[in-house]
């Protein structure tokens, strides 16, 4: 009997108390049992609430180790667990440029990518149609000319001629006339004559053409070529004559004659000297318009060059 009042005593009480350790060295754990959990002792299934704890403590999938075996956590055969797929860093993946230059060939089973042959370039043809661009070139300037301004002042210079050729032919008829009223008889008789209206028309036909043969020329050219259309207004008065006369019935010597008389006819000098007078005057005025539809032309081909300097615009069309 053992002494309980001292410590010692307590001691040996509480010793007493504790169980005796169990040796389980040389004990097989039966597996055939029909409680068997496969966690390695004989203990019962826990219940429900404790369902999760035993499911947390010891996993139901692994096969049953004998006790003293180390056990394996590889992943079993049998795991109903998804394999994990193997992870490939991403600096070891080497990924191929994209060519998009070059058409996309399909590597056939058991090819080698790295002997395949290189695929062919080729153009895209699914381009985008983009709209025409037209480059509108700049119109050359027409240039003006002075031919049809300056047959106009010759037209009115042909009245202005008719009319100092009327006075001159009105002044003529009065020389050796009693009076006034035979001056007026003389001239009534001149002016349907072929004499006033031939020279009239021969006038008027040689300025026009010198007009448009100089056209833009200076005032020289008038002064010049002047002195032509009162030799065109002479010989014409000559040939109105003749026609006045009717010279178709002379003879050739009666014809002969008369022509010789009217080389200092008053009335063929009168219309030579107001015909060579008449272009200097109206062609001051031709020659002033001349340098008018010049400077024009000049400005538009400046205009001209300078658009051709800036070079060509776009016109996008619609």
């Amino acid at each position: 009997m053992s002494d309980t009042s001292s410590p010692e005593g307590n001691r040996n009480r509480n010793h007493d108390n504790e169980p005796e350790p169990v040796d389980y060295a040389g004990h097989e754990e039966r597996t055939d049992a029909p409680d068997y959990t496969g966690t390695g002792s004989h203990s019962a299934p826990a219940e429900s609430g404790d369902a999760t704890d035993a499911a947390t403590e010891t996993p139901a999938h692994y096969p049953a180790t004998p006790v003293g075996e180390p056990i394996s956590y590889d992943t079993p055969a049998t795991s109903r667990e998804p394999a994990t797929p193997t992870y490939v860093p991403a600096a070891s993946v080497n990924i191929a440029p994209v060519n998009t230059t070059a058409e996309t060939r399909r590597i056939e089973p058991g090819e080698n990518p790295s002997e395949a042959p290189p695929a062919e370039a080729y153009a895209p043809t699914n381009t985008t149609a983009q709209p025409p661009v037209y480059i509108q070139a700049p119109t050359a300037p027409r240039y003006k000319s002075n031919r049809g301004p300056g047959v106009l002042i010759a037209l009115l210079s042909t009245v202005i001629f008719a009319a100092l050729y009327a006075v001159v032919a009105f002044v003529l008829s009065g020389i050796g006339s009693l009076s006034i009223a035979d001056t007026a008889s003389k001239f009534t008789d001149f002016i349907v004559l072929p004499i006033f209206y031939v020279p009239v028309i021969f006038f008027f036909v040689a300025f026009a053409l010198l007009v448009l043969i100089v056209n833009r020329g200076g005032w020289w050219a008038y002064v010049l070529f002047g002195f032509l259309v009162a030799v065109v207004v002479y010989f014409s008065y000559i040939g109105a004559a003749l026609l006045s006369v009717q010279a178709w019935n002379f003879t050739p010597d009666q014809a002969a004659r008369f022509i010789s008389q009217q080389w200092l006819n008053p009335g063929a000098i009168a219309a030579a000297v107001v015909a060579r007078e008449v272009p200097i005057w109206a062609g001051a005025w031709i020659a002033r318009n001349g340098r008018a539809v010049t400077e024009r032309n000049a400005a538009a081909k400046a205009e001209y060059d300078r658009v051709l300097a800036a070079g060509p615009q776009g016109i996008r069309s619609n």
